[in-house]
């Protein structure tokens, strides 16, 4: 293990290993020069890098050992000579230094060489290798060819064996491509059958089909399902002269196939005295073969197959049968699911229309009534401001201050809920009635309404509408009612003694138009800003309002296909936005 391991560090030297080297042969070095023969011409050291170096070839250490040792001279010679060296310290130091420059180039080129011979031994080394491998394939890939002659000849013959399978593939695949045409032909069939209103075609035509698929084997065949306690015949193919549509459960031989949920048969129905099965006027069944019919995933009937002859029935009869007993069992069960929904879906519509017409009942009733009690409650109110003005006017001098001001407050919050029912009216009107869309200049509309309002005007207000408002689709009513609740609010909520200043401004957006509502108002907290738009939510009670303008602002643009929001902070005033359709909007 040790001679490996130096081995190794001969052809590929570690950092580590000469970083540990070369404090070791520094500190000799040192212990030498320094100590040991201080005061001494000897110049040993000199070889120790040469043999190091020799041994462990790295050019780094090599040359880290002579730079090292050249340091030591110089200190000996300049800083700490000895008296010999006194005399004359460069020219001693200077033939140390040739010394050693002249030792480590040769140990240089020595390492060279070194590499170089142990690169071509390597060389060397990995060519016989690889003409050992060489050798060792071509003997190997000789075996394999004789071995793959053999195989070849096998091949051959296992390739004519293959030949004759894929011939009498080719003929399977031949007669299954037949057969699945014959497949779809008779699911086409099938299908038309279930277009058909009438029910008992699709079993029908499974039996004469089966009659057609099975040849001289089927005398007869019969979809029967369970009913009670009895079985009734839903379709058949020759039977003629049957008695009867019913016959009982208990012992015939659908029971036992039901039972069993699988496809079963009799050879010779005279070995099994125990089975009452269907017999006509004027044949006798000597054997029968039943697969389950399911319906809703669980037995539900039987598809059976009788023959005049004893009979031991085949793979592929027994396959065709549960084929066609499948598909007719899906089909039956899709009609049956489509004639329940049909039924399904006219009691649906039956008793939606009834909800509908009791539940518009319900809301015009509702409507009717709070129409009429906001109605009725104005006429105690006018009744009560009226009656407040009169003892005003009438007691000036018989009341008081505190009789003023309780007939003040009268007066106020008559005004107040006047101006709630209003707008209780207008947010109702707002949701019964109708809101038609058509294009609507914004920039008229607005302008119309602040030259009309002299709230809006200076030197009250100063109002600034953009000339780039886009037409947007939307009623011009509600509109209207939308841009008066917005300027009311931003010339209402401001700071005492603080000119409101309102800018309008609208932005495209894709198919939508944007409308910005800005303000130098006092601004609406974080927190309140989903709030603003519920009804009976006032920002601040110290300015009159009833909580319901915002709240109509935001169904209308509802009712109008569009969004509102807003953006603010205490202080800086307030940025509220409508998006509408643009009138350009094509859906």
């Amino acid at each position: 293990m040790p001679s490996e391991f130096l081995a190794k560090l001969q052809r590929k030297p570690m950092p580590a290993f000469t970083v540990a080297l070369y404090v070791v042969c520094t500190g000799v070095m040192a212990w030498l020069r320094l100590g040991l023969f201080a005061n001494s011409l000897a110049s040993i050291g000199y070889g120790l890098p040469l043999l190091v170096c020799l041994w462990y070839p790295e050019r780094r250490l090599l040359w880290s050992l002579m730079g090292t040792y050249a340091l030591m001279a110089g200190y000996v010679a300049f800083v700490s000579p000895p008296r010999w060296v006194s005399e004359a310290p460069f020219t001693i130091w200077g033939m140390q230094m040739l010394n050693m420059a002249v030792i480590g180039l040769a140990v240089h080129v020595v390492i060279d060489l070194m590499t170089r011979l142990r690169m071509k031994k390597m060389q060397l080394e990995e060519s016989n290798q690889e003409l050992i491998s060489r050798e060792e394939e071509v003997i190997r890939q000789n075996e394999e060819l004789q071995s793959q002659a053999a195989e070849l000849a096998q091949q051959n013959e296992e390739m004519q064996q293959q030949a004759e399978k894929l011939q009498a593939q080719a003929e399977e695949l031949r007669d299954a491509h037949v057969e699945s045409i014959r497949r779809k032909a008779i699911q086409q069939t099938l299908l038309e059958s279930l277009r058909s209103d009438e029910s008992r075609g699709l079993p029908e035509r499974v039996c004469h089909l089966l009659m057609a698929l099975l040849g001289e084997a089927a005398a007869a065949v019969v979809v029967l399902e369970k009913e009670g306690d009895g079985l009734v015949v839903l379709a058949q193919a020759g039977l003629a002269g049957l008695s009867t549509r019913r016959w009982a459960f208990d012992r015939s031989f659908a029971a036992l196939v039901m039972g069993q949920d699988r496809t079963a048969y009799v050879p010779d129905l005279r070995l099994r005295p125990d089975l009452e099965d269907m017999q006509t006027s004027r044949s006798i069944f000597r054997s029968v073969m039943a697969t389950p019919l399911r319906l809703a995933g669980s037995p539900a009937g039987v598809v059976q197959v009788y023959s005049n002859h004893e009979h031991e029935w085949t793979k592929e009869q027994f396959k065709i049968v549960e084929w066609m007993s499948a598909q007719c069992s899906l089909l039956m069960d899709f009609r049956r699911m489509q004639v329940e929904l049909q039924r399904a879906n006219f009691d649906l519509e039956s008793l939606v229309k009834e909800r509908t017409a009791e539940l518009q009942e319900l809301v015009n009733e509702l409507e009717h009534f709070s129409y009429t009690i906001t109605h009725d409650l104005r006429a105690p109110l006018r009744a009560m401001h009226g009656f407040a003005g009169l003892l005003a006017d009438e007691c000036k001098t018989s009341l008081n201050d505190q009789g003023h001001e309780y007939i003040k407050r009268i007066t106020t919050a008559t005004r107040r809920m006047d101006r709630l029912i209003t707008d209780a009216l207008s947010y109702s009107k707002v949701v019964r009635h109708e809101m038609p869309l058509e294009p609507v200049d914004a920039g008229l509309l607005l302008r119309g309404m602040v030259g009309s309002y002299p709230i809006f005007q200076p030197p009250m207000a100063h109002v600034e509408i953009t000339d780039d408002l886009p037409p947007v689709l939307a009623n011009e009513a509600g509109l209207t009612q939308c841009f008066s609740n917005l300027l009311g609010n931003a010339v209402k909520f401001m700071a005492p003694g603080k000119v409101p200043v309102v800018r309008i401004a609208g932005e495209r957006r894709g198919d939508m138009v944007r409308f910005w509502c800005e303000d130098n108002g006092i601004g609406i907290p974080q927190e309140m800003h989903s709030r603003v738009f519920v009804m009976f939510q006032r920002l601040s009670k110290d300015y009159e309002g009833t909580g319901i303008g915002l709240a109509l602002v935001k169904k209308v643009v509802g009712r109008m296909k569009g969004a509102v929001g807003v953006e603010s902070e205490p202080g800086k005033g307030s940025r509220f936005w409508i998006e509408l359709k643009a009138a350009d909007f094509k859906p």
